[in-house]
């Protein structure tokens, strides 16, 4: 299969607890690029969720979300579970990883990444605690755009630099932290319906549970045989079909899935 990398969002929803050790910032995906930008955020909001009201007041959360403060204030020291775990929502939904073949994880954990406001580009194999930070977050409080523009962006320039194409299912917010470089092979993706008379419109909660069917599909389709004529994008288009939606390259530097 052709060597994508697939580049999600995170949830706001995250499943708790977890029972592998705390997280090491060396061993999560592109440590050498990102583990200063790693420490300086995971540093900050530790020491901001020390103080409950004013971590309430920055982050923005209710009452009821009030709890995430605890988790954020002991980030280093929490118990830990895969990303691909950690996540819930309506994406992770429509992935479905609990029932993932042993293949389709593995190729997961190599080929799909998440945007995380805290942890910068991770992967989903990687080992991650609960935690709440959004890229919504006040620029008056940590300009997390400053942060990891430079460095994701990094990343992903030297991923396409090593032939890899990169498929942006990212929402807006989460792929202004780290830019997507202008690449022949790199896409940022937009779900939309066609009409009868052959308009399209963009989508909204059906948005996310398309991109978490087609994630799954390419994972479950990862050990097929990378295509011959080589188009990176034959792979998606394949993936797509298997749930009836169509994958279209439009301008450069976008595409949309059709559903």
């Amino acid at each position: 299969m052709s060597d994508l990398m697939v580049l999600l969002p995170p949830s706001e929803t995250k499943t708790r607890g977890g029972e592998l050790p705390p997280v090491d910032l060396d061993d999560l995906a592109f440590a050498d690029q990102q583990r200063a930008a790693r420490e300086q955020v995971t540093t900050w909001l530790e020491t901001l969720c020390k103080n409950h009201d004013r971590a309430r007041q920055v982050l923005g959360l209710t009452a009821k979300q009030a709890e995430a403060i605890h988790a954020n204030a002991e980030l280093t020291d929490a118990r830990t579970m895969l990303a691909l775990e950690r996540y819930t929502g309506v994406l992770y939904s429509a992935l479905h990883a609990d029932d993932l073949s042993a293949t389709a994880r593995s190729w997961s954990a190599a080929h799909v990444y998440v945007q995380s406001a805290l942890w910068g580009i991770i992967s989903v194999g990687d080992s991650i605690p609960e935690y709440r930070l959004s890229a919504g977050l006040k620029k008056s409080a940590l300009d997390l755009g400053a942060v990891w523009h430079e460095v994701g962006s990094a990343v992903l320039a030297d991923s396409l630099a090593a032939g890899r194409g990169v498929l942006d299912l990212r929402s807006k917010a989460y792929a202004a932290l780290a830019p997507l470089p202008h690449h022949e092979h790199a896409v940022w993706v937009e779900v939309v319906t066609r009409s009868a008379d052959g308009a399209t419109r963009a989508l909204n909660h059906f948005n996310k549970q398309a991109k978490g069917q087609l994630v799954r599909a390419l994972a479950e389709h990862g050990d097929k045989d990378a295509p011959a004529n080589g188009d990176v994008w034959s792979d998606v288009r394949a993936a797509a079909a298997t749930f009836g939606a169509e994958f279209e390259l439009g301008a450069p530097g976008s595409a949309q899935l059709i559903i």
